[in-house]
């Protein structure tokens, strides 16, 4: 898997607990490390943490490749892009990267505009897909 220059960079802190008996961090934490990622790119693009109690992004699909191991004396971070908004919900590649550059995993991911207290999604906000924009620069026209 290359490096996509994915734009926003997370830096992860690997926990003792991460960690396998293989001596490698299990693969049920990745999940853990790209959720860090997305609230941080969030957080950073519309200048304000998500407002759980109110509209924010839920997770509805993710797939993750693995590639390589992640060792405990590594030191890594995610990288996020929003690659495609469409009218509820968005799309996001992010990479687990260490610090040589090498990609540990890959995960895509669709992402749902919620609003929790009426229990029900809506169409993503005019200021969030221009926050984002301005951040990517460009979106892909498909969600392939």
């Amino acid at each position: 898997m290359d490096n996509l220059n994915l734009e926003h960079h997370t830096p992860i802190q690997l926990r003792f607990n991460d960690i396998d008996t293989l001596g490698h961090v299990n693969n049920a934490v990745y999940q853990n490390y790209f959720d860090l990622g997305k609230v941080a790119y969030f957080t950073d693009v519309f200048g304000q943490p998500p407002d759980w109690d109110n509209q924010a992004l839920v997770l509805a699909s993710i797939t993750i490749d693995y590639g390589l191991p992640v060792l405990f004396t590594e030191k890594v971070e995610v990288r996020t892009r929003v690659y495609y908004v469409g009218n509820k919900s968005l799309r996001m590649l992010q990479q687990l990267v260490n610090h040589d550059g090498e990609v540990k995993a890959t995960a895509r991911s669709v992402m749902v505009a919620f609003n929790y207290k009426a229990q029900t999604s809506f169409e993503i906000p005019v200021a969030w897909r221009k926050a984002i924009l301005a951040h990517e620069k460009e979106l892909d026209e498909s969600p392939a």
